[in-house]
C-alpha cells in the first residue's frame, strides 16, 4: 500500500536558504552575501550595544518571572513603543499584534485583508522579497506583478496602470525603506504622486516594513507611512524588529492597522486575535521584552548602534562604486542592506564555482554581511567575471 505521503508534489528548497547552506559548507574563506543579516567584521551576527545592556537587565530577572501563556497580541508595553517608533507625534489611532517576526506580521495582514476584500487583486511591484510571492499564495490572494524599475531606477508608472484597472477592489503590497532585494526605495515625491491613485483606486495599502533606521533615522524612514496615514489611506503594516534590534532569532514582529476609531481598533484587534489562534496562537515574548526595554531605557545607544550601522553600510556601498565599473554604480546606490547586480546568472555560477563567492540567483547581494577588509577583494572577484 503506497504511502499518502507519495502524492505530495515535489518540493524544492527555498532557494536563498540553499545557497547559504553552500556559504557554510564552504567555510570561513568564503565569501557569503547571502542570508540578510548585518554582520560584523568577523562574519558573525553584530549585536548591539544597547541590546546587549537590555538583556543583561533580563537575565537578572529570567529564573523569576511567569513562564504562563503571553497574551494574545503581545505584551502591551511592546506594543507600545513599537506604536511610537512608527507614529512619533503623529494623531493616529492603530490596531496591533505582536507577532512571529515580520513574516508573522505580513501573513495575518494578508489573512485581515482576505476578510476585508475576499476577492481582491493584490498588486506586487516586482522584483521583491523573495518569500512576498509564497506569503501572497499562501493566502490565496489573485496577484497582479507590476514592474518596479524602469531603466533600472524605481518608477511608478505601471503601478498606477495598475491601480487604474483594479479601482474598487484591489490591495497593494510596498516596501517602505531598504528595498529587498535592490535597496532602490520610491522617493518622497513619488509616494506623493501616489497618494490620489490609492485615494481613487480604494486601495489598501500593506508596507513591509522590515529595516526602520537601517537608510536614515527611524522617524525618517518611517515617512512613507506617515504620509499615508495623514491621508486616510486603508493602511497596514508589517515591522519587523529583528534587524533594526540585531536580535534575528527571537523573531520580534507587529502587525498594525491604522483605523478610524477606537470601536474599529476594537474590532480589528480581535480579528487579529482569532487569525492568530488560528496559526500558532500567541507570538513568544522574549523578543519583545527586548525590544521594549530598549526603547524604553536605551534608546539613545540605540539610536547611536543604528547610525554606526548605516555609517558602516554606505562605506561598503561607496568602496564598491569606487572599485567597479559604471554599470554597478545605480545599484549600489540604494539604502540597507541589500543590492541586485547586474551579473548575468553564468557570472554568478563562476563566482561561486571559482572564486567562492555566494550570490542568490538574480544577484542579490547583502553589503551588509561582506566585512569591510573583504570589499577589495570581492570587487577584484566580480572584476575577474566581467572580464571572462
Amino acid at each position: 500500500m503506497p504511502s499518502p505521503f507519495s502524492s505530495l508534489p515535489q518540493a524544492h528548497p527555498e532557494p536563498i536558504f540553499a545557497v547559504a547552506a553552500e556559504a557554510n559548507a564552504a567555510g570561513p574563506d568564503a565569501i557569503n552575501g547571502t542570508i540578510g543579516i548585518y554582520m560584523d567584521e568577523e562574519g558573525k551576527p553584530f549585536l548591539f550595544t544597547s541590546v546587549k545592556q537590555a538583556m543583561q537587565e533580563i537575565a537578572d530577572e529570567l529564573t523569576e518571572q511567569s513562564y504562563g501563556y503571553p497574551p494574545i497580541l503581545g505584551l502591551p508595553e511592546f506594543r507600545e513603543v513599537v506604536t511610537d517608533l512608527l507614529f512619533p507625534k503623529h494623531d493616529v489611532i492603530t490596531a496591533t499584534m505582536g507577532t512571529c517576526g515580520g513574516t508573522g506580521a505580513l501573513s495575518n495582514n494578508l489573512q485581515l485583508i482576505k476578510r476585508m476584500q475576499e476577492n481582491c487583486m493584490m498588486i506586487l511591484p516586482v522584483p521583491a522579497w523573495a518569500n512576498h510571492r509564497p506569503l501572497l499564495e499562501a493566502a490565496g490572494m489573485n496577484v497582479k506583478e507590476v514592474p518596479y524599475f524602469d531603466e533600472g531606477k524605481p518608477a511608478i508608472a505601471e503601478i498606477i496602470t495598475a491601480l487604474e484597472e483594479h479601482k474598487g477592489s484591489c490591495s497593494m503590497m510596498l516596501q517602505a525603506g531598504c528595498h529587498n532585494p535592490s535597496g532602490l526605495d520610491l522617493t518622497h515625491d513619488q509616494w506623493k504622486e501616489l497618494i490620489p491613485h490609492f485615494q481613487e483606486s480604494e486601495c489598501i495599502v500593506l508596507l513591509d516594513f522590515a529595516y526602520q533606521g537601517f537608510g536614515d533615522e527611524p522617524d525618517a524612514d518611517a515617512s512613507p507611512l506617515h504620509l499615508l496615514a495623514e491621508n486616510k489611506i486603508p493602511l497596514l503594516i508589517a515591522w519587523s524588529g529583528a534587524k533594526n534590534h540585531s536580535i534575528y532569532s527571537e523573531r520580534p514582529g507587529l502587525a498594525c492597522a491604522v483605523v478610524p476609531d477606537e470601536e474599529t481598533k476594537e474590532q480589528v484587534e480581535m480579528h487579529y486575535s482569532n487569525l492568530t489562534r488560528g496559526n500558532y496562537s500567541a507570538s513568544p515574548i522574549f523578543g519583545q521584552r527586548i525590544v521594549a526595554l530598549v526603547q524604553q531605557k536605551h534608546q539613545k545607544q540605540w539610536l547611536r548602534d543604528l547610525e554606526e550601522a548605516r555609517l558602516m553600510l554606505r562605506k561598503k556601498r561607496e568602496n564598491l562604486q569606487t572599485l567597479l565599473p559604471e554599470k554597478f554604480q545605480i545599484p549600489l546606490s540604494g539604502n540597507g542592506m541589500f543590492a541586485l547586480l547586474p551579473l548575468a546568472k553564468n557570472q554568478i555560477d563562476e563566482l561561486k564555482k571559482d572564486h567562492n563567492v555566494f550570490l542568490t540567483g538574480d544577484g542579490r547581494i547583502n553589503i551588509g554581511g561582506i566585512p569591510l577588509k573583504r570589499i577589495e577583494e570581492l570587487a577584484e572577484k566580480i572584476l575577474s567575471v566581467q572580464k571572462g
